[in-house]
């Protein structure tokens, strides 16, 4: 029996929409050319990476200056962007709580989005936010879905996991949990109606 609907955050409660378009125009530099430089480091960054030892080199490379103020401002701005959750996901999150699930994200990001978490407007929407550079860990490896099902309290069986990565579902089930490949809103409403999560037409 599931218990428990645990959801990645990028890409699946929220789009991500302007992270790199937002600070390109606040550097005044061309978008492709800073989301190399954004996506180049940001699996170090989600592992734990300070915000200046991300942002400082992207800052050099474009030739703008690492100035602690700039670096500071571009922390909060890639946070607040990607705790934009759509309405839509929002919805499905208050109709699983209304159906008594337990509810949980499991995040690759950087410390600077669980700071972020203390000022977002939904952050008690979820039962627990599990950040992968405060854990010290992330998604793929087993030990990170473990620690959500232990903090939960429940088996990885009980635990039902949805990311937009093959490969986080997989390290999901082969961590015992029952993973799910986002598509969209209604075809995971969908998924989550078969399993008999939600009741038919909730």
């Amino acid at each position: 029996m599931i218990r428990a609907v645990v959801f990645d955050l990028g890409g699946v409660l929220a789009s991500g929409e302007g992270v790199t378009s937002e600070p390109a125009k606040l550097l005044g530099v061309p978008e492709e050319e800073f989301a190399e430089l954004y996506w180049a480091g940001r699996a170090d960054y989600d592992s734990g990476a300070s915000d200046r030892e991300y942002w400082a080199p992207i800052l050099t490379a474009l030739g703008k200056p690492a100035a602690v103020e700039t670096i500071q401002q571009l922390a909060k701005l890639d946070a607040d962007l990607w705790l934009r959750l759509r309405p839509a996901a929002r919805s499905l999150l208050a109709d699983l709580r209304a159906a008594g699930l337990t509810l949980a994200v499991l995040t690759n990001a950087p410390f600077n989005l669980d700071v972020g978490l203390l000022d977002a407007d939904f952050a008690d929407e979820v039962d627990g936010w599990f950040v992968s550079a405060s854990m010290g860990v992330g998604k793929p490896e087993r030990a990170a879905y473990l620690r959500v099902a232990e903090v939960l309290e429940l088996e990885p069986y009980e635990i039902a996991f949805i990311d937009d990565k093959q490969a986080n579902v997989e390290g999901a089930e082969r961590a015992g949990l029952v993973g799910h490949l986002w598509v969209s809103d209604a075809e995971t409403r969908d998924w989550l109606i078969s399993l008999g999560v939600l009741p038919e037409g909730f």
